[in-house]
């Protein structure tokens, strides 16, 4: 499977963390790759444990996987929630570890859903412009 990073999705990330006030993600330790997976899913988020990021030498915590062209085929607004839903994945600890779907994260999910929704409408058309796969 051939993996390309985008840094233009990397600098989305880190806006969409500010505007969240996810401020227990560190955006630096985030890369976003996008994929030519045959997966259902339109994007998914992988963790680097502490093991595997002292073998490879790096300190990205999380990667984020947009698939290609399923990700690409979302609407603006749809894309933006994509990226919350992943980003909601990253528990507090910011570990390395990969939040499951329960209770908690539903409900830190609803929460940043509401957030999303305070942010200007122009603030997220400028992201998404960076959420487009390079040529």
């Amino acid at each position: 499977m051939r993996v390309d990073r985008d840094v233009r999705c990397e600098r989305a990330v880190k806006e969409l963390v500010r505007l969240l006030n996810l401020n227990h993600i560190d955006p630096d330790q985030v890369r976003v790759v996008w994929s030519h997976s045959n997966s259902r899913a339109v994007a998914r988020i992988w963790g680097v444990n502490s093991i595997l990021r002292e073998g490879v030498g790096t300190n990205v915590r999380y990667v984020i996987e947009l698939v290609k062209p399923l990700f690409t085929s979302l609407t603006c607004e749809e894309k933006v929630k994509t990226l919350t839903h992943e980003l909601t994945h990253i528990p507090h600890t910011f570990s390395g570890y990969v939040r499951p779907h329960n209770k908690w994260f539903r409900r830190d999910l609803r929460l940043n859903m509401r957030r999303l929704r305070k942010v200007e409408r122009e603030t997220l058309t400028a992201i998404c412009e960076s959420l487009s796969p390079p040529t």
